[in-house]
């Protein structure tokens, strides 16, 4: 990497570069916190796809990664009774409602008028502190800790709002 970045001219000042060559030479530390953040996301990422899926929305089980991406055509007709037409709409929608970004699948290359997201499960641990972030990692049980369990909550209601929308029929 070091040898990359001197040919291309770049300077980097030597703390940088020596955090940069104990962290690539992957110490013991370094693998324990990676596993453990992987651990993390894997069961954030479970419990929104549980929440996704059980509102009526498509998406695949999480195999790697700290996104989920969610087809909610399934849920079109709640979401127009909201104005929601397109990806556009969609991401603005549950960017408001989740307080987090919900980047729509334009962004990703799918069709405007697909209503497709990408959920992160980063914000759903920031617990606005350091000490939270990293209690995350720590904890026996992430998704027991109060910020978690809020933030999951939080999400699970925007979607079953959306379900029961979609089962809801007028009066005749």
């Amino acid at each position: 990497m070091l040898d990359v970045l001197t040919a291309l001219g770049a300077n980097v000042a030597a703390p940088v570069a020596a955090a940069a060559g104990y962290a690539l030479a992957e110490p013991e530390p370094v693998t324990a916190r990676r596993s453990a953040a992987v651990r993390l996301h894997a069961r954030v990422a479970a419990a929104v796809h549980a929440a996704v899926v059980a509102a009526g929305a498509t998406a695949r089980p999480p195999q790697a990664g700290r996104h989920l991406y969610a087809d909610l055509g399934p849920l079109r007709d709640a979401l127009g009774a909201r104005g929601v037409g397109d990806a556009q709409e969609l991401e603005e929608f549950l960017t408001a409602r989740l307080g987090m970004p919900a980047p729509g699948g334009h962004r990703f290359g799918d069709d405007l008028a697909a209503l497709r997201v990408r959920l992160a499960t980063g914000p759903l641990l920031d617990g606005g502190t350091d000490e939270r972030r990293a209690e995350c990692l720590t904890t026996p049980d992430p998704l027991e800790l109060p910020h978690v369990q809020r933030a999951l909550i939080g999400l699970k209601s925007v979607f079953d709002d959306l379900r029961d929308a979609q089962r809801w029929e007028p009066p005749r």
